[in-house]
């Protein structure tokens, strides 16, 4: 039997790494339970297969206080350690940066050897040699059902 979307979104699929739906997942990405009720399935997909194209600018999500970026940030640390994730928050003098373990860091940015944000986006491209545009759409299918209810 060929597994539905929501097995595959918590499944092979690996999108819960980091998006949750219905408070079940990651929190690197931007949370989807609202998303199959606010874009429509050609959007989703585009998502999917150029992540990078429309990198949220200014996200609001409801269990954020403050619009969120997700513009990806690779810093080195002044003992060298390097940082990869999304900013959180930020000002004149410090950063605030979730990496692709959940962590989070706040750094002071005089303290840092680097810092490097990037409009890519951290969410791989997944073609359709590594999602097929059936499981895709079965995926939507499961976040359309989500968000309309």
């Amino acid at each position: 039997m060929q597994p539905g979307g929501k097995d595959l979104f918590y499944g092979d699929a690996n999108c819960s790494l980091c998006h949750m739906v219905a408070g079940k997942g990651g929190r690197l990405g931007p949370e989807l339970t609202a998303v199959g009720g606010s874009r429509t399935r050609e959007a989703i997909i585009d998502s999917v297969r150029n992540p990078s194209r429309r990198l949220a600018w200014g996200l609001t999500e409801a269990s954020k206080e403050f619009p969120q970026e997700y513009e990806s940030v690779t810093v080195v640390t002044a003992d060298g350690k390097q940082i990869k994730g999304i900013t959180l928050n930020e000002d004149s003098f410090s950063v605030q940066i979730m990496d692709t373990s959940e962590q989070i860091h706040l750094l002071e940015k005089d303290n840092l050897k680097s810092f490097q944000k990037s409009r890519q986006s951290a969410m791989p491209t997944y073609g359709t040699d590594l999602l097929s545009d059936k499981d895709l759409k079965d995926i939507v299918a499961y976040l359309s059902s989500v968000g309309a209810k």
